[in-house]
């Protein structure tokens, strides 16, 4: 009995560290991680502020201004305030851009030049 109590302890810790090291070796979604990358591209082209988002299949829940819930993997803070290059002028926002993060919880634009918005005052 004592045998089994151990055998199923010690699979049960092998499970939660191939769980750990598969989130941390796969990170977000494919799908956000692309969605983040042409979100990149349109306010930050030159990579002057957001260097460290990158189109090598890095884990972008490490990227600087991401947190991704440490269960499901999935994008659920953006911090992009100031983040755009105003150089590029005026910014059209496209909220389809955010469609991939579904479990979005917050999202900062302060700073970049956005035009057609109203601002939320509450």
């Amino acid at each position: 009995m004592m045998m089994k109590r151990m055998g199923a302890l010690m699979l049960l810790a092998l499970l939660t560290l191939v769980g750990e090291w598969y989130g941390r070796c796969y990170g977000c979604l494919e799908e956000e991680r692309i969605g983040l990358l042409e979100i990149q591209s349109l306010i930050d082209p030159y990579g002057l502020y957001l260097r460290d988002w990158v189109d090598n299949n890095s884990n972008c829940c490490e990227w600087r201004e991401i947190e991704c819930d440490p269960t499901t993997r999935r994008v659920i803070q953006l911090s992009l305030g100031g983040a755009r290059d105003y150089n590029l002028g005026d910014w059209v926002l496209n909220a389809s851009l955010f469609l991939p993060f579904k479990e979005l919880q917050s999202l900062d634009l302060r700073w970049n030049a956005l035009v057609g918005c109203l601002e939320n005052e509450g």
